[in-house]
């Protein structure tokens, strides 16, 4: 179109006007636009093109082109709904070769995008991924680094590793769609309505578990939307596990000075509805909690004792439910023994029909809520199995730790801090007068060192590491 502006050539030959555009606007546009220049369109099939050609010709076009995108759209729903991959490449996976459109895990991927999911869900921000994958060396799904788009991705078009629904066995179709803009004539995508998406089970390509994507959904909700620039990105060991004793709130970071940054009570910084405006050393404490870890786990006696403690508060609480399901259960009885009397008058005629649903309905009702109740009542199990290894593990870490922090500015693995937070749920700072120490208490996810059976349950370690009596 821009020779012809220029006036180069005087006649346009095609095969077939199908072969200039598909598109009754775009051809009739093309060929308005060429008979204004004086240049005639010619085609094979045809010879000389005049407006009724053209129109009859971009119609029939238009026609055949819609057709087969539709017929290629209905191959690629049976493509889907017959488990296999309708196109597009993912990290992860292969093709398998002779089986058009299966997939096949690769292992040593599959073991990078669980690592990925690991990291992520501990606590451990995508550019930090990204980063330490770029400095092993791991080659990325495309290009040549990792970048944090890649593990992000796009909730909307779901695409990026952290949102794939394929990790988890599962294959979606159709969730954009690329459309031409009339004005500038470049393809975009869109997103499609959830109805005309196709979405199909494949266990046999999981590689990681619903739980781990469900945790990582929940964490995108959380650090992302409106909040996505002020939400903490744990730069650090500590970053959002220090909270001021006095109101709850995070402690973020307020400035530096030559002994390294501190940190300062982020209610206090943003309302002064905080009466704790004490600074404080973010390095020290870290330094500071992993010494106090140290001695902790150097001391089984400490992990002992915490187990005693939840025994004595497990035993308190089966006892409890035991109690509230013995109540629940000689109530459903009485409720089912009144059913039994009301149907047995019913036979018997002794109760009026009209009456019938005004006595059975209420009674039914209390019947299913009790038996909801009891159904929806965990079992108790008193059984807690402390896992050595774990404890083993988690000593190396620290004494590891310990000695990364000994230079300053230096930080941890992200490895590293990822089974940190697997233990230390929060460090709960206490305010302070200027040249007072420090004091915080160092809240503990138990179920670290414990066995499956244990639930998520704080440990806390107090001044002198004294065993929890409440709390737990």
């Amino acid at each position: 179109m821009e020779s012809a502006e220029r006036g180069e050539f005087n006649v346009l030959i095609a095969e077939a006007p199908d072969r200039i555009s598909r598109d009754i606007a775009d051809l009739a546009h093309i060929h308005k636009t060429l008979r204004f220049r004086g240049i005639e369109m010619n085609c094979v099939n045809g010879g000389a093109m005049d407006t009724v050609s053209i129109g009859m010709h971009g119609v029939i076009g238009q026609m055949q082109r819609e057709e087969g995108a539709k017929k290629v759209r209905r191959g690629m729903v049976g493509v889907v709904r017959s488990g296999r991959n309708a196109g597009g490449k993912a990290y992860g996976y292969r093709p398998v070769t002779g089986q058009k459109g299966e997939l096949e895990i690769v292992e040593e991927e599959a073991a990078i995008v669980r690592r990925i999911f690991d990291m992520y869900v501990a606590g451990v921000g995508p550019r930090i991924i990204a980063g330490a994958l770029n400095d092993e060396g791991v080659p990325p799904p495309r290009g040549t680094r990792w970048n944090a788009s890649t593990i992000n991705g796009n909730d909307k078009r779901g695409y990026g590793i952290l949102r794939n629904p394929l990790y988890v066995g599962k294959l979606v179709w159709n969730r954009v769609q690329m459309v031409k803009d009339p004005m500038t004539g470049r393809r975009v995508s869109r997103v499609n309505d959830e109805s005309v998406v196709e979405s199909m089970e494949a266990p046999h390509l999981r590689i990681i578990t619903d739980e781990q994507f469900d945790a990582a959904k929940r964490r995108k909700e959380e650090v992302g939307g409106k909040h996505a620039r002020t939400a903490p990105k744990n730069k650090r060991l500590l970053s959002g596990l220090l909270k001021c004793a006095e109101c709850g709130g995070g402690l973020s970071i307020v400035g530096a000075d030559r002994s390294g940054p501190r940190v300062v009570c982020s209610t206090h910084k943003e309302s002064r509805s905080c009466s704790n405006n004490a600074r404080y050393y973010v390095e020290k404490i870290e330094r500071d909690v992993i010494d106090r870890l140290r001695v902790m786990f150097a001391d089984t006696s400490y992990i002992d004792a915490y187990v005693e403690e939840y025994r004595r508060e497990t035993k308190r609480i089966a006892a409890e439910r035991r109690g509230s399901r013995q109540s629940k259960e000689a109530a459903l009885a009485d409720i089912q023994d009144r059913i039994t009397r009301v149907l047995d008058q019913v036979s018997r005629g002794t109760i009026d029909d009209d009456d019938i649903p005004l006595v059975l309905k209420p009674l039914k009702a209390e019947r299913e809520k009790l038996n909801a109740d009891l159904a929806a009542a965990e079992p108790v199990t008193n059984i807690i199995e402390i896992k050595p290894k774990a404890v083993e593990k988690f000593r190396e870490d620290i004494e590891a730790l310990a000695e990364t922090l000994k230079t300053r500015g230096s930080e941890p693995s992200p490895e590293m801090a990822v089974r940190f937070r697997e233990v230390v749920s929060s460090i709960i700072v206490h305010p302070r007068k200027p040249g007072e120490d420090y004091r915080y208490e160092i809240n503990g996810w138990l179920s670290a060192i414990a066995g499956p059976e244990l639930s998520a349950v704080l440990m806390v370690a107090e001044e002198g590491f004294e065993p929890p009596t409440q709390g737990l």
